[in-house]
């Protein structure tokens, strides 16, 4: 299993608490208010159904599979004695701190048992090193946490929390701006042409106005957006170009559910919804149709993008 797959299982979403709520059982908002001790137990508890997941869709043999059915048998009926009565039998913080702790530790405490009952050969193997590694990242939480190289610096333009903090944790940046415009902004980057095909959830174009609006309060190039465009969002076309004339970069953007694959809003309201972002891993068809979508998305706008390509390439000799 690679590092890409597991950033985009551990991190992302999961590691943002506005997100975790939202999954967090009712009977576990105390007095109208949801305790940090909550969010732990629940990180663990759903980490370990994701690595489930996940080791599930790279598994091959039919034993595995059985085996990994058995594990996520376990995780049910431990999660099923952890009830709403015991939970509510504790009046403090402190005790449903140390309750939550209790019934993290339960529960990595299955899967480990659960892997030495593995019978060896290579399935164990993969599945003990896996575990062996995440377990103990899953109790710390230190998805995220990078060295801060500006600690401590003695700079008057740098804002306080850039430099007082000696670790940062860092999370996904789709939580602001879903599609990474704001990196690829400004003299330092000089970039001329971003193609963007959008596969974002929520409404269509909210990354990139969010990303114009962005721009204009950092006072960094962005091209004209016309708000006129918005009226498409449910039906969107298949490609749009957004010609940056001087230091701005062209933008084309390509919504991936569009008037051309999908026959009318309806269709690409349903598409999104089965593609969303929040469900297992897709299955290997699922995989296939949005790998041939994105090829014919590209491909019936080839004309365009490498015609946008040779404007921005005419541009910038005429610039040097």
């Amino acid at each position: 299993m690679d590092m890409v797959k597991l950033q985009g299982i551990l991190v992302s979403a999961l590691a943002h608490e506005d997100i975790i709520r939202e999954y967090i059982p009712t009977w576990m908002n105390v007095l109208g208010h949801i305790d940090d001790t909550a969010e732990e137990y629940l990180r663990v508890h759903t980490v370990l159904e994701k690595l489930v997941a996940l080791t599930r869709s790279t598994a091959k043999n039919p034993t595995a599979l059985t085996d990994l059915d058995t594990l996520q048998n376990i995780l049910e009926v431990t999660k099923a004695n952890q009830t709403e009565a015991l939970w509510l039998e504790a009046k403090s913080p402190e005790e449903r701190k140390g309750l939550a702790k209790q019934w993290s530790l339960e529960m990595l405490a299955a899967v480990e048992t659960w892997t030495q009952n593995q019978q060896k050969g290579g399935f164990k193997t993969h599945v003990f090193l896996l575990i062996q590694k995440i377990l103990p990242l899953i109790v710390k939480w230190e998805w995220g946490t990078t060295e801060n190289y500006l600690y401590q610096h003695q700079d008057p333009t740098i804002p306080p929390c850039l430099h007082t903090k000696e670790r940062f944790h860092l999370i996904d940046a789709g939580m602001v701006v879903n599609v990474p415009y704001p990196v690829f902004l400004g003299d330092k980057r000089d970039i001329d042409l971003m193609i963007a095909p959008e596969y974002s959830a929520g409404n269509m174009f909210e990354t990139l106005t969010l990303a114009r609006d962005y721009a204009a309060e950092v006072k960094k190039p962005f091209p004209e957006i016309d708000d006129k465009i918005l009226e498409e969002r449910d039906w969107p076309k298949d490609c749009y170009v957004f010609e940056g004339k001087e230091k701005e970069p062209t933008i084309i953007f390509m919504p991936f559910f569009n008037r051309r694959n999908c026959k009318d809003a309806e269709e690409v309201k349903a598409k999104m919804e089965e593609f969303s972002t929040f469900q297992r891993p897709f299955s290997q068809e699922k995989i296939e149709f949005l790998l041939e979508t994105a090829k014919a998305n590209v491909k019936n706008n080839k004309e365009t993008l490498l015609r946008e390509i040779n404007k921005v390439v005419l541009r910038r000799k005429e610039r040097l």
